[in-house]
């Protein structure tokens, strides 16, 4: 796997693994095919979405995984025989899930996270070879990388998804704090964010926002944030293109590739 996270090159396929379908990423669109009841009717679609393009189109294919949740575990303490324990707070059911993990070497941790068997069932029956890794080491790599160019000493990172959003805190250039949220409102979005200011005791003017990424859909949250706290940045590395923000969960990553 490759050290670093980087935007999809040309000749790169990256598919978005969610718990309602893919997302086919190419560096010129993105494609949406939603999960079907019928798993041999899904099989089939998912094959001919990948063979619609020529063998040999693309020299890589990552494969990142959205599912669920993940937890991080400092790199001393992880033991691959514990995977399931580490996210036992997830209730993650071992008879339906299969396990991960991802290292990190420059933070010193290892990001643990699981996804349904079917999906791992489905991957075996390609003829393809993926790159796998889950959604928050690319985030955890992307937002260590801003906080140690950031003049703010602390900075809490938010990444909105529809229906969802990770937390991430940082102080001195280290990793702190993440969950995910369900944010079904902005006051459910209101409401989380100040919980994690509460529980550190983060005074306003000691700490800077940022949002990964800009999003008209997200309109109203970045307004309803604006009325609390003035410190507030966006961070987009790309043009997040309309495209993408209606066929994919979480539009910030959708032009990434592991």
């Amino acid at each position: 796997m490759p050290n670093r996270n980087k935007i999809i090159q040309h000749n790169e396929l990256s598919i978005h693994s969610f718990v309602n379908g893919f997302s086919f990423c190419t560096q010129s669109k993105v494609d949406f095919l939603p999960l079907n009841k019928d798993p041999k009717e899904f099989n089939k679609v998912f094959e001919e979405f990948i063979d619609y393009y020529p063998k040999k189109t693309f020299t890589a294919i990552s494969l990142i995984h959205f599912e669920h949740p993940s937890t991080f575990v400092p790199k001393p303490l992880f033991s691959e025989d514990r995977l399931e324990q580490y996210l036992s707070h997830y209730k993650t059911n071992k008879g339906d899930s299969s396990f991960q993990y991802d290292v990190l070497d420059e933070e010193d941790q290892v990001n643990v996270y699981s996804y349904p068997k079917e999906i791992q069932s489905l991957l075996e029956t390609t003829e393809t070879s993926f790159q796998e890794i889950h959604y928050n080491t690319i985030l955890s790599r992307t937002l260590l990388n801003l906080a140690r160019e950031s003049a703010d000493k602390t900075q809490l990172y938010i990444h909105l998804q529809k229906d969802s959003m990770d937390l991430f805190l940082t102080k001195e250039d280290s990793l702190v704090f993440h969950n995910r949220f369900s944010t079904q409102s902005e006051d459910e979005f209101l409401y989380y964010v100040f919980f994690v200011v509460e529980q550190f005791e983060l005074e306003n003017k000691a700490f800077e926002i940022v949002f990964l990424g800009k999003m008209d859909p997200f309109d109203s949250f970045y307004a309803a944030i604006k009325l609390y706290h003035n410190n507030i940045r966006f961070h987009q590395e790309v043009i997040i293109s309309k495209q993408a923000i209606e066929n994919h969960n979480a539009p910030f990553l959708a032009q990434y590739f592991s």
